[in-house]
């Protein structure tokens, strides 16, 4: 862990700096920036797991999949130029002042077999997207172009045939096309050719230059498939037997000559019987595996160390309530991401008391839940709101957990509340309960307040008035109560509050008040009616009164909160009817030659209302 004394200052200096984005574990040291040590775990991948082929891990965006990649290639890489150079990882790993697990006694034959001594491909598919297919293929051939130009050299080799050479060169000037049509099929048929042999053509032809056998790393593996789903013009399929030829091809078994190890990470497991289909001793370390629990993410001691650093230990509680809460395994971790960019502001401004607030609502992935509320709400499913919403009060919901052949259609009715729920597991919106199994039935609950506000965040954009769907609801309210059809006033107002109040509190009538002002102030102004709130008028206030000046009608809106009863609300709603008249609201209206004014009393309990309903208040003054 960082701080550290800092090497050829000529003094020993302390201080924190933290360098937030920064993915790359040789940009982190150079710069002398914090770093959480875990390079402990590269002795068990390359030794104690020798035999494990492929590793995939699966964890939530941000939880330092990239890094941790990324310090595995730096301690491994070859020098190209001077094989047996191990100039570089000594600088990075061992030199550095800061006393890593790695450069102790106990590494020493991981040193000795592994560090600077292997070629390495390190590919991140976390760019590959697009509105179309297309356009991912073309990201997938720029990314392919500057891995090939990394290692151009190779087709200056006497040691390599003449055909990969002549075959490397051919992909190379294929992906480096800038006008390239793929709208043509037989040259998008080529470039798909290209993607699925491009890694197992470079490994072949590293393993011949220097008799040594290949490391692959590839980073978020899944990213395409999620943003195929998205896209304008979704192409998941498509994406997904591009995914699959690539693992295929890089992975089976008939390229154990060359290939030592590929080490794979992602967000969300895909079936090995569909992703890594003949992938030879392929592992999987998920969130529910014991293995590697904190190799990512950052624990509670770990954190407790950072806090001290930056002399803001007693703040711990507070920031846990906001960071941490996720269970991987038997850990109990921090999200890295926020985490660090809370101490960073803090490293960065005199208040020490500066307040938690939520980083990762913008990140990368957190589509997906936008995506299933809406359908949830278009499709009126009820009861998966209602236990989204138990959720969100801390009670938690016990699932089955599902594995996925493909990423889950979340936007479809195909996927059942379990698959998301599972979704948002892997994805970091869900953890499990301290109680619960790991495997099969489950106990999930959100981890901490800033993925709540996550939630909130996404529950209140779906809301909005930029929302169409709810939009329409709040549209027909409005017509419904400007011609005083009670049932069907009921009605919507029933339907609203059993999916909207299954997201909110329902404890105080005033809520209810801004529930239905809310849902009327989004459509009032477009209709030409002019709404009012807590208006003073005759001999107190009203809740709502709803003019259109044109038609010189008007309605008076009445709430009453009582229990969750039905007779209940119908005495409420009684008595608020009662009040429109006993106050006298109609008094300024008449005054104002309205001829039409529709007197209305709601009484609400839990998530129903009932209406009374007073006819026509002009008519009988």
């Amino acid at each position: 862990l960082y701080p550290h004394p800092i090497k050829g200052w000529g003094f020993t200096a302390l201080f924190i700096k933290f360098y937030i984005g920064v993915e790359g574990f040789e940009d982190l040291i150079k710069s002398g920036c914090y770093y959480v040590d875990k390079t402990i775990y590269l002795q068990d991948i390359f030794l104690v797991r020798e035999n494990a082929k492929i590793l995939l891990f699966t964890r939530p965006r941000r939880f330092g999949k990239t890094l941790n990649l990324k310090t595995i290639e730096a301690f491994c890489k070859l020098d190209y130029k001077n094989p047996g150079n191990k100039t570089y990882q000594e600088e990075l790993f061992l030199d550095n002042g800061r006393n890593l697990a790695i450069s102790n006694n106990d590494y020493k034959e991981l040193r000795h077999k592994f560090m600077g001594e292997l070629p390495v491909i390190y590919i991140s598919f976390k760019d590959i997207y697009g509105k179309s297919y297309n356009s991912a293929i073309r990201v997938f051939l720029r990314i392919i172009r500057n891995i090939y130009f990394e290692f151009e050299f190779l087709t200056e080799s006497s040691k390599i045939s003449p055909s990969n050479r002549d075959t490397f060169i051919q992909y190379l000037d294929f992906a480096n096309q800038i006008s390239i049509d793929l709208d043509q099929e037989d040259i998008l048929s080529t470039a798909e050719a290209i993607i699925q042999d491009f890694i197992p053509l470079l490994g072949s032809m590293l393993h011949r230059e220097f008799g040594r056998k290949v490391l692959i790393i590839i980073d978020e593996y899944d990213v395409p498939l999620q943003k195929a789903l998205i896209a304008k013009e979704p192409y998941y399929d498509e994406m997904l037997e591009i995914i699959k030829h690539i693992t295929n091809a890089t992975f089976k078994e008939n390229y154990d000559s060359w290939l030592l190890k590929g080490i794979v990470t992602g967000c969300l497991k895909i079936s090995h019987q569909s992703i890594f289909t003949d992938a030879n001793n392929f592992v999987e370390y998920g969130i529910n595996q014991t293995g590697y629990a904190a190799f990512f993410g950052i624990t509670i001691s770990e954190t407790q160390k950072i806090l001290k650093d930056c002399e803001i230990l007693d703040r711990e509680k507070i920031i846990a309530e906001w960071y941490d809460g996720y269970r991987i395994g038997n850990e109990h971790l921090f999200c890295p991401w926020s985490l660090l960019q809370y101490c960073s502001k803090i490293a960065a401004s005199t208040n020490s008391n500066l307040e938690p607030m939520p980083y990762w609502i913008n990140t990368s992935g957190n589509d997906i839940i936008e995506l299933y509320l809406k359908r949830a709400i278009q499709d009126d499913l009820s009861n998966e709101i209602e236990r989204l919403a138990k959720l969100l009060k801390g009670i938690p919901q016990q699932i089955e957990l599902q594995e996925f052949d493909t990423y889950p259609n979340i936007s479809s009715r195909c996927v059942n509340f379990d698959s998301f729920m599972t979704l948002l597991l892997q994805t970091g919106y869900l953890t499990f309960t301290d109680d619960s199994n790991l495997h099969d039935i489950v106990s999930l609950r959100i981890p901490n307040l800033e993925i709540h506000k996550c939630f909130d965040y996404k529950i209140r954009k779906l809301y909005a008035t930029s929302n169409p769907i709810w939009r329409l609801k709040a549209k027909r309210l409005l017509a419904h109560i400007f011609v005083n059809e009670k049932l069907s006033i009921r009605s919507d107002i029933n339907e609203l509050l059993h999916k909207f109040l299954s997201l909110r509190d329902t404890a105080k009538e005033f809520f209810y008040h801004g529930f239905i002002y809310g849902i009327l102030s989004m459509v009032a102004q477009s209709e030409n009616i002019h709404l009012q709130s807590e208006v003073e008028s005759g001999d107190g206030f009203s809740d709502i009164i709803l003019c259109n000046e044109y038609s010189k009608t008007a309605v008076i809106l009445e709430f009453k909160k009582t229990k969750n009863d039905a007779q209940a609300r119908i005495a409420a709603s009684e008595n608020a009817a009662h009040q429109i008249v006993e106050k006298n609201y109609v008094e300024e209206l008449l005054q104002n030659n309205y001829t039409t004014i529709y007197g209305i009393g709601i009484g609400f309990g839990g998530k129903y209302c009932e209406i009374t309903t007073l006819g026509n208040l002009a008519l009988k003054s």
